[in-house]
């Protein structure tokens, strides 16, 4: 029986992770150099200190983490406060959680604020207990404890709550930690497509289906 959902929000329950792709290559060029076409595969899973110490290693950018994480703040944040978008189907999906006592949480690699100011815009935000970013967590999602961290606020077991995520490395890290594990496709990570769905108990090609929910739910 399912007791709890786990949704990421870049990719999963947002259209956003081609806005991000090119705020970041936009960062790394201005200084002149052309970034890696797996840079979206890498930082994926990455807090957003964890990917601004990346770049800035890699690529040897001439500013701070702090300043680095400050200039995509500054890029993104009218995005998400006034124009982000969901994927197709989120609030009957959320809806039918909702009717049936399912609790849904939101475990994020962005910055919470940003994340919490997008569900707000598309009225969203009360469908979820909380958002918790792996930024506060200290840790990407290459470890399961963003996850572990919302099974405690909603007081379930990882074997009874779903993961849905778009990332490869995250839904790994969830299937290896004994979570239901539901992957959605996004664009940005089609390479990858493939392995997400032969890793995946649940896949979701385009839009949220709640027949899919009605299935797990059953069994």
């Amino acid at each position: 029986m399912l007791k709890g959902v786990i949704f990421d929000a870049d990719g999963t329950l947002l259209n956003s992770m081609e806005f991000w792709d090119s705020t970041v290559v936009d960062l790394i060029k201005s200084t002149g150099v052309t970034p890696d076409n797996k840079l979206t595969e890498i930082l994926t899973p990455m807090s957003m200190v964890e990917g601004a110490e990346y770049i800035k290693r890699e690529y040897n950018l001439p500013f701070s983490v702090e300043e680095i994480i400050d200039e995509e703040n500054k890029v993104i944040e009218n995005f998400y406060f006034n124009n982000v978008e969901m994927r197709e189907g989120t609030v009957d999906f959320l809806e039918y959680l909702k009717n049936n006592h399912i609790p849904a949480i939101v475990a994020t690699a962005t910055d919470k604020y940003l994340i919490v100011r997008a569900l707000k815009h598309l009225g969203i935000i009360d469908y979820f207990k909380n958002v918790i970013s792996c930024t506060d967590i200290g840790e990407g999602k290459s470890s399961p404890k963003v996850y572990i961290e919302c099974c405690n606020i909603m007081n379930t077991i990882p074997s009874e709550t779903l993961v849905v995520e778009d990332s490869l490395s995250a839904l790994t890290t969830a299937k290896n930690t004994g979570f239901k594990t539901m992957a959605v496709f996004d664009g940005t990570q089609k390479r990858f497509w493939k392995k997400l769905q032969e890793l995946a108990d649940y896949t979701v090609d385009s839009d949220f289906d709640i027949s899919i929910i009605e299935k797990i739910q059953i069994k």
